[in-house]
């Protein structure tokens, strides 16, 4: 599950200066983060004072991704820690079978050999 904003999921940015790779790991849902292009933000897991969304607001906004819990799920950012929050939301859920890929796309994009998926966007 890809915890990143909506222009590092679709590739329109990297969101990080230091990785030039733009995109996706090919099949990742957008799980969501914060505020879009904003790295450091996970408004979509805070209310305004910073304590976590009731979980079952992170849940449904999850569930209309098409995300639900069931088996595997490992979540991942450009860097870290932001998956590691979300994996931390959904281990408060007691989600069962979740992980973090800690080297994100950080670590994804460095490999040629890995394939990335673009979206496209029209409008």
């Amino acid at each position: 599950m890809s915890i990143r904003s909506w222009s590092e999921h679709t590739g329109k940015i990297s969101g990080y200066s230091y990785i030039a790779a733009r995109g996706e790991i090919p099949g990742a849902l957008w799980g969501r983060a914060g505020e879009d292009g904003d790295v450091n933000s996970m408004s979509a897991f805070h209310l305004a004072d910073g304590r976590m969304r009731p979980a079952g607001e992170i849940r449904e906004q999850w569930r209309q991704a098409g995300i639900v819990g069931a088996g595997r799920t490992a979540f991942y950012c450009g860097t870290g820690w932001r998956a590691s929050l979300a994996f931390f939301y959904a281990w408060l859920m007691d989600w069962q079978g979740i992980s973090v890929y800690d080297g994100g796309w950080c670590e994804w994009s460095r490999d040629p050999a890995n394939p990335v998926q673009r979206r496209i966007e029209t409008g």
